[in-house]
């Protein structure tokens, strides 16, 4: 897809690696649209980055809020054709069990429902104009779990299975899907979420993270070349062919010993 023009939706966009998306996308002349929970927080990246981006308030778990977000960016800029839908929230990583009820609904309902939303909103006349591209943020915790991320790795679990089942349905009509995961970025909801209280590991941490901008530029080579997997912290690799190199390994004799390879021989 070429850019120069295109209108693109960028949620979450008031900080870190939505900012980061707002920017790169602006370098290739699109026109931005930001949307964020904290308005302030959308107006001042928008300000910051330039190109006529415009700034909304946005909640992403709610339908309405949605409407009107694509009421106000289609009569400012015109109609939608790259969605990121990139507004996430994160818990503090501690064992599941010990995490209130009403923070687990609440980190699904922005993390998942909030892309389930975007896409009810948007894909229908993306689908009906045979065109458009979607980029759904993960997180490399939906490619590797680990202890104390059990209830952010389901989320962003949901969203690569999500994504890549739309990455299918949606090829025959024009419609491109990209997966985000990224690692360690420099945001306020990292530096929030930095594992240990311990000063000098917390350093240390920061300057392991990557600048939002560099991802975004990431994501919008992906854009432009169709690309479904974005992978912009290699350092994990080992871990993750252990991971798959893992999972093949389980593919053994089928369970039952009749099993005809996608059907049964027998009722």
């Amino acid at each position: 897809m070429q850019l120069e023009g295109k209108v693109v939706l960028v949620t979450g966009g008031g900080g870190g690696i939505g900012a980061g998306m707002a920017e790169a996308f602006v370098e290739r002349g699109a026109r931005v649209a930001i949307s964020d929970f904290n308005l302030d927080f959308a107006r001042a990246e928008a300000e910051r980055i330039g190109g006529g981006s415009i700034a909304l308030a946005h909640d992403v778990t709610d339908l309405a809020s949605w409407a009107a977000v694509k009421r106000e960016i289609e009569g400012q800029l015109g109609p939608v054709e790259v969605l990121c839908n990139n507004a996430g929230i994160a818990v503090p990583f501690m064992p599941l069990e010990e995490i209130a009820p009403e923070a687990f609904a609440r980190l699904l309902a922005v993390n998942v429902t909030g892309v389930y939303n975007g896409v009810r909103t948007f894909v229908p006349e993306m689908k009906a104009r045979g065109a458009g591209h979607l980029v759904n943020t993960s997180s490399l915790n939906g490619l590797l779990p680990y202890a104390t991320s059990a209830a952010y790795s389901a989320t962003k679990f949901a969203v690569a299975g999500m994504s890549e089942a739309l990455s299918i349905e949606l090829a025959p009509f024009g419609i491109g899907v990209s997966i985000l995961y990224p690692g360690l970025t420099r945001s306020r909801m990292s530096e929030r979420h930095l594992p240990g209280a311990d000063a000098a590991a917390m350093l240390a941490m920061r300057a392991r993270m990557m600048e939002p901008v560099w991802l975004g530029r990431a994501v919008v080579r992906a854009v432009e070349e169709n690309t479904l997997h974005i992978i912009t912290h290699p350092d994990h690799r080992p871990a993750l062919e252990a991971r798959f190199d893992a999972i093949l390994a389980a593919h053994g004799e089928p369970a039952q010993p009749d099993y005809a390879g996608g059907r049964l021989t027998q009722a």
